[in-house]
């Protein structure tokens, strides 16, 4: 029974998991580290960037099918992000 109730309450808190993208317009990975969207299908991230190997903080805001905008919050930039 307790084990159970932990998978449950594992299975609902997995609101903060990993993604893959791919960014068409200047052609790099992002990797997707947490994101707490609470259900909504936008939130705060922390990603890393295969571009230029750095982890950055930005706002996703992802749409159906797996696509989303992604604001880095340190440049100020909107990216268009298809997720694997």
């Amino acid at each position: 029974m307790k084990l159970l109730a932990f998978l449950t309450i594992l299975s609902f808190s997995g609101s903060t998991f990993g993604w893959s993208g791919f960014d068409y317009k200047t052609g790099s990975y992002v990797e997707i580290e947490s994101y707490n969207h609470g259900g909504v299908g936008e939130g705060e991230v922390e990603y890393f960037d295969y571009q230029d190997g750095q982890y950055k903080n930005g706002y996703l805001d992802m749409e159906p099918g797996g696509s989303g905008t992604l604001y880095d919050y340190g440049t100020g930039d909107y990216r268009y992000l298809d997720m694997d």
